[in-house]
Order: C-alpha cells, then structure tokens, then sequence
C-alpha cells in the first residue's frame, strides 16, 4: 500500500524534475541560436540572395518550433503549476497528518490533519520537535525510530502513545459489543491515551538537503479493536476450553453409556435367550393372539397338547383350539368374548374345553395377560392340559365319597340304640292297634268307624317305620355324588330327627332358630346332612360327659350371612376344647372319643371344602364350642 508520506515524496521529484528540464530546454534554444547568430554574421555578406532566403526560411521555421516550444513550456508550467495546487489541497485536505521534520526531529511543516491530531496550529508547530508529543514511555523507541531513518533512509514504522489531556480526546467506544470486559487503558496522571502509527521515509531536497517525512495515522480505535479481539479470544479460548472439557465428560459419559448399552444390549440377549427356551421349555402351552383373536404365536408345549405345530396355528383364530360346545357355551366367538369380558378376565383361570387336532376334547385351565408394544394391544394365553388333575379329583371324590360311606355307617352304628328306638315305636304302635282290631272284629257288634280309624293309625305307623328304615338306607347307600337344588333348613330338620331320641336320653334341650325365605342352594344333601349329623353328634357327646351342674343346651342356627353364602352354626354350653386339641380337632385319626376313629370332622370339613365353603369353630374352655360352615347361593 502506497503511503502519504511516499506520494508527497513522489509529487516533490516530479516537480523538481519538470523544473530541471525547462531550464534545460531553454539553455539549449539558447545555445542553438547564438550559434546560428554567429554563423550568419560571418558570412551573411557573401552569401547569395538565395542562400540569404534559405537562412531566412530556416529562421522563421525555428521561430516557430521556438514559439511551438514556448508554448510546450507555458503548459506544461501550467500543469506543474496545478499539479502544484492539487499535491497542497490533497496535503492540507487529507485525513491522515502529514509532517516535515528535518534531521533533529524538528517540525518544519504540518497538514491540517496533523494540526488536529496534536491540538496546535501549523504556525505553532513549526519548530518543535514532535518528541514533545510522544508518551515518555515510548520516547527510547521514538528516538531510535528517527535514529534508523537518518542513517539507514529506509522506511521505519513505529507504534507510539500520543498523550492527550483528559477531556481534550474522547474515547472510542470499545467495539466489543458488551462482549469482553476491556476499559480504556489509562495512565498514572489519568490521561487517556491516542495511539498513532508513524510511517517515515527520508527525502531530498533540490539542494540536496534530506528531510524526514512522516505519514501519521489514529490507530487508537484499531488498538483497542485488537485488544478487544484479544479479549474475546481470550474468552474463546477459556470458553472452547471449558467446552472441550464439558465434551470430554459428555463423551466419557457417551462412552460408558454406550458400555453400559451394550452391556444391557448383552443382557437383553441373554435374557431373551433364557426366556425363549422358557418359553420352548415349557409344560403350559403359551399362545399369542391379537385383539381379533388371530393366533401370532405358540410354543413347544401348544403341539404337545393339541397336536399343532405352530406353522399350522398361526394365523389361525383361536377359535380352532375350543371344542365346538365350549363355543357354543360362550354364545360368541372369542373376539366378542375379549371385547366384552376384558379386563374382567384378564389374570383369571378358566376351565375351558379344548379340541385336539384329532378331534378329541382335552380340559383346559386358560388365563389370560394383556400387554402392550408401541400402542398395540396382545394377548398371551396360558394353556394347561388339566387332564390329569380332572382325573384326580374325579379320584379324590370317589376316595372321598368312600370315606363317608364309611364315616356314614360308622355313625349309624354309634346311632344303632336309637334308630332301633325310632323304629321300635311305630312296631309297638302297629301290634297294639293290630290286637285293638281282632278284639274289634271278635266282638258281637263290630263298629266299622272306629276300626277304620284304628286301620288308619297303622298305615300312618307302617309309613313313619318305611319313613326312618328308607331314609337310613339313603344315608347309608354307597353312591355316586349327586347334586339337587335343597333347601337347607329341610336337610337340619332331618338330621335332627334322626338324633331325636340322643337328645331325649342325653336331657339336651334343642333350640332352633332357622331363617325363612333362605334360597335354595344347589348340594348333595345326603353329604350336607352327614356333616350336620356329625356335629349334633358331637355336641350330644360333649354335653353328656359334663360334670357341670347347669341345663345341656344345643342350638342350631341358619342364616344368610353374605348376599351369596348360608351359614349353619351348631353352638353348645358344654366342656369346650382346649388348646392343645384345638391344634389338631380337624386333623384325620384324632378323636377325643374312647371309641371314635377321628374322622368325622376331617371328613366334614372335606365335604363342605368340596362345596365350596368355609368349615370353622371356636372354643373357650368350660363356655362350650361352636361349629359352621358356609355354603355358596347361585346369584340368580
């Protein structure tokens, strides 16, 4: 980049050069005419009219390169002259402070910017030297500028403060932006400093003379722009530093993550693994339907149990696993059933019946577990092959029904006195109303009214004795589990007809308090009628060996004690059971009896579990002992 100080240089030598060759050109016109002069006043005498025109045709002709050249001369003295002009306008008007110092550092001339820069006129100027307005701190390295300039004539440049008294100079504005926390430098005596940039160039005058010209520019703004920027740097660096270190951490943190990912990713494989050969493993079969009932799919165990693969089974409804009846039972097809039973379904077992792929019907428990993958609802059924345990229980209910078959006979046995009492009645009745007969038909007149009356009290006899033998045999008979709708209250009524005579010889006083309108409630009432035996039983034996001087008082209650349960309560005043016999009442084989087998409670209790109900008792020593059990209602 051309510098002021350059181009003052060059407009100086430009001018010195068009004066040098003016002179120049006149010494010559000069020369040249003295020696045509000479020439002529020699031999103009002896020369001829023709040589005489000739010299004057030459004349006129150099009269007019002379004047042509004159006026070469005026113009270019002209152009010098305005180039002249332009070089002071440009010089006085430019924005940048031009001086003139000679070799001592003398201010010999000064620009308008120049003035303005350091705060004095141009007549002021003149003749200081420009070290006065150099910051001390700075004046070794003004010196040795100036220096270098006079003994080596190159180009120097120097950075410099140029103390301004505060208030003389304003500040530029820090062009941060906010951004960076820069003020502006101040020194000891609070003056604000103006920084200058000085360019210099040696020059020479047309006396040979060299003189210093100095470029000068505010570089203030541009200082403390690059502290500024230094400053923000700075920032940047603490920033990015800080920022390099958040990511150092973040991908630290990013690598342990993604550690951790395939850790768990690992896991998650191996989980899947033990899972799927669960799932394989299996002895349920486990089935995966949509919310349409369309089967997605099944495990190992679903072929071991119907004999699909699960090639044949997906896709398929899971409609082609129930028998056609257990379709029908349900009255709709298993996409009605889910949109209408779930979620009431849903963790429930149900005993269902299922269809092999050979046709045959195999029971199936079926639960159900609902879950969902990216908004979409599944199904996972659970299929158990009950096959075996159905069989099972089928057998307990046999081994059961034997048992108080048993149980049954032995009680009749225990009951064998008074049975025979029961039955002995109605006999005796018969015979004595048979021998009234004959005594009526022997007679002289017989009265047919009074013999038919008698007639009819030995049928009803004949019937009450027909009543108590088939009854017995009914409680008695070995059969297969068959159950009625009863009414309970008819079942306590005929038990304790049965024990009616136990109570008459015991002096045990019977107090019934039997709830009306109880539902019916669907049961084996030979069973039902076995427990309740068992316990009158038990309470007659326990009211009879106690040595307490106080009345024996049984009470039999029924009554609904939920909106869907009956109870029975068999309640006595006797001995009660202590705590070491209550640990083991229930158990099979314990008896507190010197001829019991210690079955009938054990049985009792299997009977009601069996129905569904809940045996219980309690007992206080001395107070007496209380037995229920309940029994479920059909919610109609």
């Amino acid at each position: 980049m051309t510098t002021p100080a350059i181009e003052k240089q060059d407009a100086e030598t430009l001018r010195t050069k068009a004066e040098q060759l003016l002179i120049d050109h006149q010494n010559d016109v000069r020369k040249r005419a003295e020696s045509l002069m000479s020439k002529s006043g020699a031999d103009i005498a002896r020369m001829s009219t023709l040589d005489i025109e000739k010299m004057l045709f030459e004349f006129q002709v150099h009269q007019i390169e002379l004047e042509l050249q004159n006026e070469e001369l005026t113009r270019t003295q002209q152009e010098l002259s305005d180039s002249r002009d332009d070089f002071a306008r440009i010089y006085n008007l430019s924005p940048v402070a031009y001086l003139t110092l000679n070799g001592q550092g003398v201010i010999k001339k000064a620009n308008i910017a120049a003035t303005r820069l350091l705060g004095e006129s141009k007549e002021s100027l003149a003749g200081k030297k420009l070290a006065k307005f150099i910051h001390p701190s700075d004046q070794d390295n003004y010196y040795f500028f100036i220096h270098d300039l006079v003994e080596e004539k190159n180009t120097r440049i120097l950075n410099a403060k140029l103390a301004v008294k505060n208030g003389e100079s304003i500040h530029p504005e820090c062009p941060g932006f906010g951004l960076c926390d820069c003020t502006p430098a101040l020194c000891s005596q609070n003056e604000l400093f103006t920084y200058l940039e000085l360019r210099g160039i040696v020059n020479y005058t047309p006396k040979n003379e060299f003189e210093i010209c100095l470029a000068i520019q505010d570089i203030t703004e541009y200082k403390h722009t690059q502290e500024t920027i230094s400053c923000l740097n700075s920032k940047l660096e603490k920033k990015i530093l800080e920022q390099t270190s958040t990511l150092v951490e973040v991908n630290m943190d990013l690598t342990r993550k993604i550690t951790e990912l395939k850790e768990s990713k690992r896991q998650l494989l191996e989980r899947e693994t033990r899972i799927n050969a669960i799932f394989n493993a299996s002895i349920e079969g486990i089935v995966t339907i949509d919310t349409s009932g369309i089967i997605l799919s099944a495990n190992a165990a679903v072929k071991a149990i119907f004999g699909y693969s699960e090639e044949e089974l997906v896709g398929c409804s899971f409609n082609k696993l129930l028998s056609p009846s257990q379709s029908k039972k349900q009255g709709y097809d298993v996409v009605s059933y889910l949109q209408a039973k779930i979620p009431s379904i849903i963790g429930m077992i149900r005993e269902v019946d299922g269809i092999r792929k050979d046709g045959t019907v195999v029971p199936l428990d079926v639960s159900l577990v609902e879950f969902s993958i990216d908004g979409t609802q599944y199904y996972t059924g659970i299929v158990r092959d009950v096959s075996l345990r159905k069989y099972q229980e089928q057998k307990d209910k046999d081994h059961l029904e034997e048992l108080a078959h048993v149980t049954r006979l032995c009680l009749i046995g225990e009951m064998g006195s008074g049975i025979a009492h029961e039955v002995n009645q109605p006999l005796t009745a018969i015979v004595n109303y048979t021998q009234a007969c004959l005594r009526f038909i022997g007679a002289d007149k017989t009265d047919f009214d009074q013999l038919g009356e008698i007639l009819f009290k030995i049928h009803q006899q004949a019937l009450k004795a027909g009543q108590i033998i088939h009854r017995m045999k009914d409680f008695v008979s070995n059969r297969k589990i068959f159950r009625t709708e009863t009414d309970i209250n008819s079942v306590l009524e005929d038990a304790i007809s049965l024990c009616a005579n136990d109570l008459k010889q015991g002096n045990v006083i019977l107090e019934l308090d039997l709830a009306k309108n109880i539902p019916k409630i669907t049961v084996d009432d030979v069973q039902i009628e076995q427990v309740i035996l068992n316990l009158i039983r038990n309470s007659i034996d326990a009211l009879t060996v106690t040595t307490q001087n106080k009345p024996r008082r049984l009470r039999i209650q029924s009554y609904m004690k939920k909106r869907d349960l009956v109870e029975i309560k068999v309640c006595d005043n006797g001995q009660g059971i202590d705590d070491a016999q209550k640990a083991k009442i229930l158990t099979p084989f314990f008896t507190t009896k010197p001829t019991g087998m210690g079955m009938g409670l054990s049985i009792s209790r299997s009977i009601v579990e069996a129905h569904q109900g809940v045996f219980s008792f309690s007992s206080n020593p001395d107070e007496g002992t209380v037995f229920s059990f309940t029994l479920p209602v059909k919610i109609k």
